[in-house]
């Protein structure tokens, strides 16, 4: 009788899975929202019965979407499969929110860089040489059109763009663990109420001004600004490394700075509002983002907040 049911409800997800999946496909617009949904029926179907049962509906569904789509289907198919059953666990397991989400987020790199390689090495498509390629014939093509009005295209204009298309290649790392991190992010947040209203226990966000990042960040931050100030040859493994692990640690620490501020405003009982102003407005001038960082690092190495009465 169990299995009957096991079964009923596996068909169930599917039936739901393969719906949300052929509206990614096929359905504009409604399609994007789609797919943040392609990983719920494997989360719900984890936490009613455990992670090894959600392994037969992900193969399932992958047999079910090849054949409906193609082969092209299988990463999308997996990733979201894959993700959905990692957070279902760790939910069924009463894990915090924010250790999901860094699962989640490490479930997600994981699937890109692997769909990367795979679709460099055996379909020869570089979708970031594709994009880069699109970019620079956008710029070439709006350069043409100012000198077809008489206008003079500014050569510092020209070499920004030079410099940020060489430092796009670069950071692909950075890039692609950032898109994971809102992959997972964007999947919890409207999966939650979703879960919530089928009576699941997902428990809640702890407060973001708890947020404390590992003091050891600050060692690896200093060997990476030491790393810095070496000779490294553009395009080596050293270079992209470095390069990569600069820009991540920064991010980590703006998270670090924006908890503190968020811990000195509910202190000081300032209105929530004005805080998500200032944050939206930091993002609006970048020199601020930099000025968070420092404050993180300083918060992280001083103990700011302990401090703050």
């Amino acid at each position: 009788m169990k299995n009957t049911y096991v079964l009923t409800e596996a068909a169930i997800q599917l039936a739901i899975f393969i719906v949300l999946f052929l509206a990614s496909l096929y359905v504009p617009l409604l399609g994007a929202v789609a797919t943040l949904f392609l990983s719920l029926p494997f989360m719900v179907f984890t936490m009613r019965h455990g992670y090894a049962a959600s392994l037969m509906l992900l193969l399932a569904a992958i047999i079910v979407s090849v054949l409906i789509g193609s082969l092209l289907s299988l990463p999308v198919v997996f990733m979201f499969g894959t993700s959905g059953i990692v957070i279902g666990a760790l939910f069924a397991k009463q894990k915090n929110r924010y250790m999901i989400l860094v699962a989640a987020t490490v479930i997600f790199l994981l699937n890109m860089v692997i769909d990367y390689i795979i679709s460099v090495k055996f379909f020869e498509m570089d979708i970031i040489a594709q994009t880069l390629s699109l970019l620079k014939d956008s710029f070439r093509t709006a350069m043409q059109v100012m000198e077809g009005m008489g206008q003079e295209p500014p050569k510092e204009l020209q070499e920004r763009f030079q410099q940020g298309l060489e430092l796009v290649k670069y950071v692909t790392p950075t890039l692609f663990a950032v898109t994971a991190l809102a992959f997972a992010y964007l999947t919890i947040v409207v999966s939650v109420p979703i879960l919530k209203r089928l009576n699941m226990s997902v428990g809640t966000w702890p407060p973001f001004r708890q947020i404390t990042l590992p003091k050891q960040l600050l060692w690896y931050y200093l060997l990476v600004l030491v790393a810095t100030f070496f000779p490294l040859e553009k395009g080596t493994f050293a270079y992209i490394a470095v390069i990569n692990l600069y820009y991540l640690l920064q991010l980590l620490f703006m998270i670090q700075g924006f908890s503190f501020l968020y811990h000195v405003a509910n202190r000081k009982n300032i209105a929530k509002g004005i805080v998500v102003i200032g944050t939206l407005l930091c993002f609006f001038f970048p020199f601020l983002l930099y000025l968070i960082a420092i404050l993180g690092i300083i918060d992280l190495g001083f103990e700011l907040r302990k401090r703050v009465q």
